[in-house]
């Protein structure tokens, strides 16, 4: 009987399921997760600028993109500007345009 007083009966099972352990990490990944921010038109403007000179001019460009849970930077030569899906290809990975937040020249490491 002493096992039932206080908070005996949870303390005695710390069991969990598989779909409660699941819910609970998905929850915690909710809370991390960040919203995207809105760019206005002049930044959008400059962005394209800084990515089509960098195409042109063969040189390097690196990036702040977007994350869900956390931005990331990207550095490296455009390789391909696919307009009509709005993407753009650096080092073979396609990056969304509208997930590009900044914009700078750079120059790659010899």
């Amino acid at each position: 009987m002493k096992k039932l007083t206080g908070n005996g009966l949870w303390e005695s099972s710390r069991m969990m399921l598989f779909e409660h352990r699941d819910a609970i990490l998905a929850k915690q990944e909710q809370k991390h997760k960040q919203e995207h921010p809105f760019l206005d038109e002049q930044q959008v403007e400059w962005i394209a600028e800084k990515l089509s000179l960098a195409y042109h001019n063969k040189g390097a460009v690196q990036l702040q993109v977007f994350g869900e849970y956390g931005d990331y930077n990207v550095t490296g030569m455009v390789d391909r500007i696919d307009s009509f899906k709005q993407r753009i290809c650096i080092q073979g990975s396609w990056i969304p345009l509208c997930d590009i937040l900044e914009a700078a020249d750079t120059e790659l490491p010899s």
